[in-house]
């Protein structure tokens, strides 16, 4: 008995959130500076909290001069001010809607895999309009004790189940900001394209081994769809 063929997986586009589809600085800038404030020393410059944006925040303020058994109620008071303010303080960057119409127009499936904890960053794509454009979000656990590429790895099964076959990776790509964003990618053998508009710069991406980095929201899904091996959307008649 011969069994049909199984459908050829869709090419996969896994997306990280901040800093690569929205401004999120200025609120987890504000509720950073309300940690240190609680702990009753001096937050870092700016330039360094900016790195604070995107990785697990406790990684972040361990790596910024927290002690360890300051550590849970420093993160606490983060938390209750991102979750009541912060994590509102946020917009989408200019072209990143129409870049996602643009991917999913072509036959891309669109899955956020973020280091923002799911209950978060579900109600935040949803108060900013981007959950109609994609087809999953999946988030980091409450405790954020997972690598980006065991949130990567969670995302790739949610296609797997809900597609029924594997990603192909060869067709499979992460967009992000951040070298976790890069070595997340490499743990799953799919190439990591970095954007330059967000909180890493080109020579963190790079040295992480970004396959390449993107400098403006316009070029980001012809570059994805040349990638993809995806036709470019056709030109409306003039």
């Amino acid at each position: 008995m011969t069994h049909p063929p199984l459908p050829a997986p869709r090419p996969l586009v896994l997306l990280d959130l901040d800093g690569t589809l929205m401004d999120s600085a200025p609120g987890v800038l504000s509720s950073v500076r309300a940690a240190y404030g609680h702990l009753g020393v001096p937050a870092p410059a700016d330039a360094v909290m900016r790195t604070f944006v995107g990785p697990p925040i406790r990684r972040s303020f361990t790596a910024h001069g927290v002690a360890a058994e300051h550590l849970a109620d420093v993160v606490a008071v983060y938390n209750e001010h991102f979750g009541r303010v912060g994590v509102w303080d946020t917009t989408v960057f200019d072209g990143v809607p129409e870049a996602l119409r643009t991917l999913r127009d072509a036959g891309a499936l669109l899955v956020v895999a973020t280091a923002k904890p799911v209950a978060w960053a579900v109600p935040i794509c949803a108060e900013v309009g981007l959950t109609p454009l994609l087809d999953a979000v999946v988030g980091a656990p409450a405790d954020e004790s997972e690598s980006k590429a065991q949130i990567m790895g969670r995302a790739i099964a949610w296609v797997r189940s809900t597609t029924g076959v594997d990603p192909d990776p060869a067709r499979t790509v992460m967009v992000g900001d951040r070298e976790h964003d890069v070595e997340g990618a490499h743990a799953h053998g799919i190439a990591c394209v970095g954007v330059g508009w967000g909180y890493g710069g080109e020579e963190e991406l790079l040295r992480a081994g970004a396959a390449e980095v993107v400098h403006d929201v316009a070029d980001l899904a012809p570059r994805l769809l040349h990638r993809l091996g995806l036709p470019a959307p056709a030109r409306p008649p003039s």
